[in-house]
Order: C-alpha cells, then sequence, then structure tokens
C-alpha cells in the first residue's frame, strides 16, 4: 500500500484538492502565528500578508522574525527600483530575475519551504515562483503563475512577451522570451508528435499553438502556491510513514488550494491511518470522523466504528465522546449510520448488564433515526415489558399495555408481549376467580384464550404456569358452589391451551374423585 502512495505522489510540486471545512482541530496547527495567519488568509481576511502566510509553515516562525524578514525583502527591493525604473519590459524581468536569485537563492533542494530561504538560501520551485511573484507585484510586472504536474513557474507580460521566468535556473537559462525560430521548432515537434494536425497550426498559427500547449490557459493562484506548499510536505511526511503529519498537511493545503486530485490523496492516507492508529485512545477517533467526511465506503466504516467501540481498553465516558465527534460529520444519511451502530452497541451493551432504562434510551434513539431496525424494536419491547413487569400486577397494567401499543404498535409483534399478556390477564382471571367476580374473570379468560389461538400458541413460549393458574381457580370457583361439570368444562377448556399443565391435570383428577 505504502508502495503505491510513493509512486502516485512521487512528484512532490503536484497539484491539492478536497472540499474542506476550515475546521481547526483537523488542521492541526504547529503554533498559534501559524493558525492566526494560515486562517486569516484561507479566509480571505483584508491585510494579511503573502509572505507572512509563506513563513508560517515554520512551527518557530513568529511575528517579530516574520517582520524582519518581510522587511529585509522590502529593503532589498526598494534598492532596486531606481535602477529598474530605466529598463524596458523584457530587460526588467532580466534584472528582476538575475537580482533576487543573487541576493536570496544558493541552492536548490526538492523538499525545501519558503522560510528555509531566509535561514540558509535553500528553495524549490515553489518557494522561487512564490519570492518572484511577490517582487513583479512589487514592481508592476504582469505575470502569470503557471503549474505542471512536476512543476510551477510563472510568465511575465504574458499577453505582450511570454516571458518565462524559470526560477530553478539561474542566470540567462532562468528568463527568456522565445524566439519565432524556437516557437516554430517546438510546434513542428508537437505535429511530429501528432498532439497537433499541421491544419490546427495553420488555423491559430505558431505563436498560439506554442502558448497553448506549453503555457495553457489555466492559471494558478499566490494562494495556490501556499497550498502547494503545505501538499509538498505532506508529501514528505508521507514518505516518512508519518501519516497523521500527512494528512493534517494535505488538508491545510486543500483548504487553500482547490484540485480535485488530492481527495485520492486525502482519502488513501486516511485509509492507511485507519490500519495504523491506536484507537484505544479516544482522542485517534478523530481519524474515523475525517475518514467519514470524504469516504463513501459506508460498509467498511460501520464494520471499523465497531471494532473500536468493542475495544475493552475505553473509558465510561469514552462512548459520550464518541457520539459527539459522530455529530460532526457534515453526511446526514452516513452519521445516522454510524450512530445506529453506535446506539446498538449501548444498547446491547445495557442490556446484557440488565440496565434497562439506559437499554431503553439507546433503542429509542435508533428507532428515531430508523423507525425498521428490528434491533431497535426488540430492545424497546424488551425494556417497556421488563419494567412494567416490574411493577405490581392489576387491571391498571391493562390501561398501560394499551398505551404502550399506542405509542409502539410493533410491540404486538414480539413474543415478549404476548408473554406478557399471557402472565397478566392469567393473573386477572385467576385473581378474580379466587375473589368470586364470576363477570370480570370470565371476561379475563375469554382475552386470554383470544391470545392462546392456535396461530399464536404455535410462534409463541407462554408461561403454562401461569395458564394453569387461571383455569385451576376457574376449575376450583366452579367447583365450590356446587358446578362440577362446569368446572371440569372449563378446566378441559384449559388443558387445550396447556396439555400437559399439572395444575390443571390435578384439578380434573380431584374433581372427578368428587361425583
Amino acid at each position: 500500500m505504502r508502495n503505491y502512495f510513493l509512486i502516485l505522489f512521487l512528484f512532490i510540486c503536484f497539484a491539492l484538492s478536497s472540499q474542506t471545512v476550515l475546521d481547526s482541530m483537523e488542521l492541526g496547527y504547529n503554533s498559534v502565528f501559524e493558525k492566526e495567519q494560515f486562517e486569516h488568509y484561507a479566509l480571505d481576511k483584508p491585510n494579511k500578508d503573502f509572505i507572512t502566510v509563506l513563513l508560517a509553515i515554520d512551527s518557530t516562525m513568529t511575528f517579530e522574525k516574520s517582520n524582519e524578514i518581510e522587511k529585509e525583502i522590502d529593503d532589498y527591493l526598494i534598492g532596486l527600483k531606481e535602477r529598474i525604473d530605466r529598463y524596458n519590459s523584457k530587460k526588467k524581468v532580466k534584472y528582476i530575475f538575475n537580482k533576487v536569485h543573487d541576493r536570496f537563492f544558493r541552492k536548490y533542494e526538492l523538499d525545501a519551504y519558503f522560510p528555509d530561504i531566509f535561514e540558509s538560501a535553500t528553495y524549490n520551485c515553489v518557494s522561487g515562483t512564490a519570492l518572484y511573484a511577490y517582487a513583479f507585484d512589487f514592481f508592476g510586472v504582469p505575470y502569470q503563475i503557471k503549474e505542471t504536474p512536476i512543476h510551477v513557474f510563472l510568465v511575465a507580460y504574458p499577453q505582450e512577451y511570454n516571458i518565462l521566468v524559470e526560477t530553478t535556473l539561474p542566470g540567462k537559462a532562468g528568463s527568456y522570451v522565445p524566439s519565432e525560430s524556437m516557437m516554430k521548432r517546438a510546434v513542428d515537434e508537437l505535429v511530429d508528435l501528432k498532439i497537433y494536425t499541421a491544419e490546427q497550426v495553420s488555423s491559430i498559427g505558431y505563436n498560439k499553438a506554442y502558448n497553448d500547449y506549453y503555457y495553457g490557459d489555466e492559471n494558478i493562484t499566490k494562494k495556490d502556491l501556499v497550498g502547494i506548499q503545505y501538499y509538498n510536505k505532506g508529501i514528505i511526511f508521507l514518505n516518512d510513514s508519518k501519516f497523521e503529519l500527512a494528512y493534517e498537511n494535505m488538508l491545510k493545503s486543500s483548504v487553500v488550494y482547490k484540485n480535485k486530485k488530492t481527495e485520492i490523496f486525502n482519502e488513501g492516507v486516511l485509509s492507511l491511518l485507519m490500519d495504523q492508529v491506536d484507537f484505544s485512545d479516544i482522542e485517534n477517533f478523530k481519524w474515523l470522523v475525517s475518514y467519514a467526511k470524504i469516504s463513501d465506503d459506508t460498509d467498511y466504516l460501520k464494520y471499523k466504528l465497531h471494532n473500536i467501540l468493542s475495544n475493552e481498553n475505553w473509558e465510561e465516558d469514552n462512548l459520550e465522546r464518541v457520539e459527539s465527534k459522530l455529530n460532526k460529520i457534515y453526511d446526514l444519511k452516513l452519521r445516522n449510520e454510524l450512530l445506529v451502530v453506535l446506539y446498538s452497541y449501548e444498547a446491547e451493551r445495557a442490556h446484557k448488564y440488565q440496565r434497562t432504562s439506559e437499554a431503553l434510551m439507546y433503542a429509542e434513539k435508533i428507532y428515531k433515526i430508523s423507525p425498521d431496525d428490528i434491533d431497535a424494536k426488540n430492545y424497546i419491547a424488551l425494556a417497556e415489558i421488563e419494567k412494567m413487569a416490574l411493577k405490581n400486577v392489576s387491571a391498571i397494567r391493562l390501561v398501560e399495555l394499551g398505551e404502550l401499543l399506542g405509542k409502539d404498535p410493533f410491540l404486538e409483534e414480539f413474543g415478549i408481549y404476548q408473554r406478557y399478556q399471557v402472565y397478566l390477564y392469567s393473573f386477572l382471571a385467576a385473581n378474580s376467580f379466587h375473589n368470586n367476580k364470576n363477570d370480570a374473570a370470565q371476561g379475563y379468560l375469554l382475552q386470554l384464550e383470544g391470545i392462546l389461538g392456535d396461530e399464536n400458541r404455535e410462534s409463541t413460549d407462554f408461561d403454562h404456569r401461569a395458564i394453569g393458574e387461571a383455569y385451576g381457580e376457574a376449575g376450583a370457583y366452579f367447583y365450590r358452589n356446587g358446578q362440577k361439570e362446569s368446572a371440569i368444562n372449563i378446566l378441559n377448556r384449559g388443558m387445550k391451551f396447556s396439555p400437559e399443565n399439572e395444575n390443571i391435570k390435578r384439578k380434573i383428577r380431584l374433581i372427578k374423585k368428587s361425583f
């Protein structure tokens, strides 16, 4: 996996991408100075300087040091102004190029950053281009910044001369206007390579064909240069397998430099992080949230989240923090799917520890998000009936059971609801027969027999002891009142629903002996 990324991102001046919201927690600033300068610049706040934000990539940079460096640059450029004003456009560019190069650049390094110019005179195409862009702005020289997959450079006076400014080449090779013969020779080579046809060149001319191919219509901005510098830093960290730092720098880059290519990079680095990070540390959970913001692999995210939640070393309050972090995911559908994973884990865990109210709370959260979730319905049914079963048994429970069914109609689909009904009606029938309340008892018994019908009896395990009590008390009631045949008949009704019920069998035997 690592080799894949090293090949994919071999070229350090490659472009960056991503639709990223400015988030200080994710961006991982190295200093207060960097945070302030970067965020103001990224949000296009006024009076924030290009040089200052380029310097902010250095974690040791301070306001005082930054001001000193900017003054050093400005003082030098001011010293060139009188001479520059005498030159025509072409000579002006050449003069600026050579003077800036002689003063600030000594050694080209692929992994150099803008602050390195002032520490060791080390530079690369990005930092060099940035300094020339500042100088051209200072002297009012029009320019465009161009980018290729492996390089960044400038074109001065693009509407007139297309003067190439190649920061990595000092002297005459670093700043030149292509001659007519050079452009013709280059375009003819493009025709030979079948990049252009002779007809196309004839139609648009050698100048346009040359400029379109080598310079292109697309330009990047100074803000993009800031982003590319962070991108380069991310590449260095990636090559060192420092994935967290690689991602943080890429994310900062994507805030100021918009290019779809970095979506691949950001997702790739985060996928590496998902396998490397120790999630027993709750602080690392931010990487799953970051990955969730850019990945559409929902199944993997759900699987990974469940594995993380199953970590036995977590503190109790970590689960609350996970919920807070998951709520930061922008995609509502994905956020809800991951929250369901969390709440399901919480509900199952609470149920295992017999914390009924807690299990119910999480189950209701799942049900609110996903009303068809069978696990949520199951936990709600278990919790609600368990809570009711802990109360004393009376006719009031029937009212409460009806209210519960009105709130959650799905309850009657679950065996625990039907079992509780059987228990409740059995108890009420038995109690009413015991207290000689025949009318009420018969009503309860009819309700009980409706639940104990053939269809339900086959699919649900009922409390046969409770059934035995109900029909046993019914038989005893009729026996006390001298109605032995009625007693036998009602006991036989009970045998239909509970054929092996010893309580009912015993009552039948006793009554038959009395004939």
